[in-house]
């Protein structure tokens, strides 16, 4: 029942572990953490710290235009945003803005922006016409950007050199987490003077615009690496302790792990397996203070029949760009969620340590938690096989005409495990008679698709690893009415989330999102699977301490705060 994915070498301890837990056979272990920890004054062991990760699934010298702000993240290191993140809790506070607030119109924010910021290079101070160059890349014809169609409904009003005013015409409970450093190059600003020195949209051959965060850009290899430097002046928020920072892209996790304990590299994101082996040899591992990457699964293309980038209208009977997909069934999606024994998972993947999603998108112990999810939650989603054929059966499906459902089995940026899980997922599957297609279609190509609304795409399910911005998330995943689209869609969801983005303040919108959750709950619009807080294995005798909030789309940020030995 083993099936390895064009690997050489064996499959991890965390997969064999769950693929016994599947085939009914025991098996049980711990992973202690140790390593020994440095310290004392001086200069740092390294002048370059050299961070290794999987490589994003896209790269540009010009994010605002052409990717989401979730693929350039590292990106924080040297742009700065108008709100910050709490470097702790995560919460909203200022950064290149001093001080923000509602305007009576109820749908516009004006911001105070900090004065006498300095961009890299001597390349000027930081004004609202660098506000203003920065919004029109998110905007412009030929933007890609994920936050284009939220910037589009945002005129930005110059009171004057340090004072702005975002004027929209709706309320938009989004508009201050996705400006914030939630989200990266995401209206981060850089120097309206230095974009137009590159031409207006650099390419890889170029380099970025200039920011002001507290390391700024020196080269980056496409596939290889992204390289900065300390910046040469005391900075207005922090000066980090490493000189340069190399973020390293590897894709083989084997590899990754060789590199750290041969010291090649100081810090790495490895799977659960390997962090405990690299542990047993000195390493150490740093966890994100907020649990906010949520591993879920969500469906493609079990999207409403509209217009849609390349996808026209069809005026099909159902309503959906595809009516022969298996996933419009709600039964079906109860089943794939029963098949799946998340305990092993948690304990193979995770230790044990991760918190069980019980309503996608949505945070434990909020404002707005319903607690009859919890209540419920065994008998709607929980463990059960018998239940899990029972119900595949009612929608038509038999041993000898299965349903054949695909997952996506490619890396996954910030989530190491994604392809071992995924094999795990898929065994729990096949087990209660579901044909899985393992698709390991290159990301470039299977993003496409699913933008398109492809038929490729309309059986499979898809990773939701990003943080989740509760105002956000329904709108990018499950919203029909507003870009980007690809989750499961419904004229019901599309109400209620309509009904939810009434008002422009974050806390309002956090109070209104009950509703939708109940409807979410019972539509079944994802797989829930389980919240991790990031996490990084580094070298002790390289860095010292690692301690961040790992809010901002669940990734690693506030580098200032990783500590050198000294």
């Amino acid at each position: 029942m083993l099936r390895v994915l064009n690997r050489t070498r064996w499959p991890s301890v965390a997969l064999l572990t769950v693929l016994s837990a599947v085939a009914g056979v025991g098996c049980a272990g711990t992973v202690e953490q140790g390593g020994q920890t440095g310290g004392g004054t001086g200069k740092p062991k390294v002048e370059r710290l050299v961070i290794a990760l999987i490589p994003p699934a896209a790269e540009s010298n010009n994010p605002w235009r052409a990717l989401d702000p979730r693929s350039p993240w590292f990106f924080a290191t040297t742009h700065e945003s108008l709100l910050g993140a709490d470097p702790d809790k995560g919460d909203l506070i200022p950064q290149l803005a001093t001080e923000w607030r509602f305007e009576p119109d109820g749908s516009s924010v004006r911001f105070k922006l900090r004065q006498g910021v300095p961009f890299h290079q001597e390349k000027g101070t930081l004004t609202a016409k660098d506000i203003i160059a920065t919004h029109a890349q998110h905007i412009h014809a030929e933007s890609t950007h994920t936050h284009r169609t939220q910037y589009e409904k945002v005129k930005i009003e110059v009171v004057n050199d340090h004072e702005i005013v975002l004027r929209s015409d709706s309320p938009n409970p989004e508009l201050l987490p996705i400006l914030s450093a939630r989200n990266v190059t995401s209206m981060e600003p850089f120097s309206a003077d230095d974009m137009a020195s590159l031409g207006g949209n650099p390419d890889l051959t170029q380099r970025p615009p200039v920011g002001t965060g507290f390391y700024e850009f020196v080269s980056r290899s496409q596939g290889v690496n992204f390289i900065v430097k300390r910046v040469p002046y005391q900075h207005w928020r922090a000066m980090p302790d490493f000189a340069e920072m190399e973020f390293r892209w590897i894709r083989e996790a084997s590899t990754l792990q060789a590199g750290l304990l041969a010291g090649e590299v100081h810090m790495a994101q490895l799977s659960r397996d390997l962090q405990g082996q690299s542990v047993t040899r000195g390493m150490k591992i740093a966890t994100a203070k907020v649990a906010t990457r949520e591993r879920s699964l969500l469906t493609e293309a079990v999207v409403l029949d509209k217009n849609y980038i390349q996808y026209q209208a069809q005026g099909t009977p159902c309503g959906y760009a595809h009516c022969d997909t298996p996933l419009l069934n709600v039964k079906v999606r109860r089943a794939l969620s029963k098949a799946i024994d998340r305990k092993p998972l948690n304990d193979a993947f995770y230790g044990g340590r991760a918190v069980e999603v019980h309503n996608p998108h949505l945070i434990p112990g909020a404002v707005y938690w319903n607690p009859d999810w919890d209540k419920n939650f065994q008998q709607e989603y929980g463990y059960d096989p018998a239940a899990a054929r029972a119900l595949l059966a009612e929608a038509g499906y038999t041993a000898a005409q299965p349903v054949t459902i695909k997952i996506r089995a490619t890396p996954q940026s910030g989530v190491p495990e994604a392809v071992e899980m995924t094999e795990a997922i898929a065994g729990f599957w096949r087990a209660v008679g579901v044909d899985v297609v393992l698709d390991l279609t290159d990301s470039a190509i299977l993003n496409a698709q699913g933008r398109n609304f492809a038929s490729e795409s309309k059986n499979r399910l898809n990773w939701q690893t990003s943080n989740i911005i509760e105002t956000q998330a329904f709108r990018v995943h499950n919203y029909s009415l507003e870009s980007p689209r690809g989750g499961f869609e419904s004229l019901e969801l599309d109400q209620a989330v309509k009904a939810q983005r009434s008002t422009v303040d974050p806390d309002k919108a956090l109070q209104l999102l009950r509703q939708v959750g109940d409807l979410a709950y019972r539509q079944h619009v994802a797989l829930p699977l389980f919240w991790a807080p990031d996490d990084i294995t580094y070298n002790p005798k390289i860095v010292e301490s690692y301690i961040w909030s790992g809010v901002p789309l669940g990734t690693l940020s506030h580098f200032e705060r990783i500590k050198a030995v000294k």
